[in-house]
This record gives structure tokens, sequence and C-alpha cells, in this order.
């Protein structure tokens, strides 16, 4: 076929024409919500365009240092209504850790382990938390010094309140093994206080599962002399109380002072 030989178009005669059908409703409705979205695109663009002429407007008839002056306040307000709030926030956050350090650093703790024994786990712990002191006495070596801010009564590494009676399941026997570790609660807390060797924090720190113990509920009734004092029951408990009775400890010594 030469270039200019019109080609044969006898195909299209030959198809027979497509009898005309009813749109469904489905079809209505998506052909409605394109027309919607090409209107809504329309407006859209149209609007756009009226931005960015204005702005080339404004740019055509302001001069340079305007345009340079309009530049730097966007930025400031851009650093102001975002970049500050995070740098504030930022800066709050290490000024209450740097508290917190500080108050930590500055605390002495003493750790009792209520019978014969080594350093256990939590005494550790709390030595690598960053403490300015934290010293070990047990049941040989008795503290013979100052106490600190805050004093630990370790009851969990020891079988002092062991009792096998806390488990019988005859009632009469279980209240007297309860009794009875009230007792030992307040005889171990008592070897320490009657040395009055200073007035620290009381951390008691319990095995789990042991339910209230009332000696422990009772500790300001029986030691008047004590004025604080919290209790653990699991190793996160403990260095959170020891950090807790830091702070509590802190704004004592400075409600003192200023009294």
């Amino acid at each position: 076929m030469d270039w200019f030989t019109l080609p044969d178009f006898s195909f299209i005669a030959q198809t027979p024409a497509a009898s005309p059908k009813a749109a469904t409703a489905s079809e209505v409705e998506l052909l409605k919500s394109q027309l919607q979205f090409v209107r809504d695109m329309n407006v859209a663009f149209l609007g756009f365009l009226a931005i960015v002429g204005g702005l080339l407007a404004w740019f055509f008839n302001k001069s340079l240092e305007d345009a340079k002056r309009l530049a730097r306040e966007i930025v400031r307000q851009e650093l102001l209504n975002h970049v500050t709030p995070l740098v504030q926030s930022e800066s709050e956050y290490i000024m209450r850790s740097l508290k917190t350090e500080q108050v930590i650093g500055g605390t002495v703790v003493d750790y009792y382990l209520v019978a014969a024994g080594a350093e256990p786990k939590e005494y550790q712990l709390l030595k690598a938390r960053g403490f300015l002191k934290v010293r070990f006495w047990n049941a040989r070596k008795l503290p013979d010094k100052r106490l600190g801010s805050i004093l630990v009564f370790d009851f969990v590494n020891s079988d002092v309140l062991s009792l096998p009676g806390l488990q019988d399941p005859d009632r009469a026997k279980q209240a007297e093994a309860l009794q009875k570790r009230d007792a030992l609660i307040n005889e171990k807390i008592a070897e320490i206080i009657d040395r009055k060797l200073g007035f620290p924090i009381l951390v008691i720190y319990t095995r789990p599962g042991t339910g209230r113990i009332a000696a422990i509920d009772q500790l300001l009734d029986t030691f008047p002399e004590i004025k604080y004092y919290t209790a653990a029951n699991t190793p996160i408990a403990l260095m959170g109380g020891v950090v807790d009775a830091a702070y509590v400890a802190f704004g004592d010594r400075n409600q003192s002072a200023r009294n």
C-alpha cells in the first residue's frame, strides 16, 4: 500500500453494532463518583493556581529585601512552632534526669541482710545504680557507724521467715506462724534501730506471695522513731522503692534546712 493510499475500513462496517444496554445502578454510581472526583480536582487545581498567582504577584511587586525578610520570618515561625517545643521538651527531660542522678548520687544506702550470708544480687544492683555509697551489713557484721538516708532490711535472701506453719491448713497453726513471723520481723528491725545510729527511711524487702504482713503495717506504731518506710517484694520493686526513698530523704533534708 502506498503511503497516500487510504486503508480499508470495510471491517468496521462488517462489525455488528452493539445493541443499547441500560446502565446498572453500580455503573451509574461509579460514573457519578468519577465526575465528582474530576470536579473536585478542577476546583483544587484552580485554587492552587490562585495561590501561585498571588505569590508571583507579590514577588513581582516587592523588593528582594522584602522577600528575604519574609523568608526569615517564615523560618523563625516554623522554629517557634515546631523545633522550639521539641528542644524545650528534651531540655526538661534532661533536667529531670540530671536531678534524679543528683539525688541518687548524694544518697547513702545501708543494706542489712537479716541473717549471716554473702552479698546478694540485689545489693550488687543497688551498688551499680550510682548511689553515693551502698554499705553491706549482715547478722555477723552489724552497722557500727551512723546510718545513711536509707536502710534496707533484706528478709528475702535468708530463711528467717521460712516458717512451715504459714502453709499449714490448720487455721490455728497458721495464725500462730503469722504471729511468730511478725515477732521475727520486729526483732530484726529492733537489732538495728536500738543501736541509735540515725533515723533512715526503711525499705522492708520480703518475698512475694506472703500477703500483707501486720508487722510492716504497724511499723510506725512499733517504732515511733521511724519517720518513713516502704515495702518491696521483688528486685524491681526494691530498686524503685530505694530510689523513691532517696527522693523523700532529699525533700526531708531540704525541709529541715528551711525550718
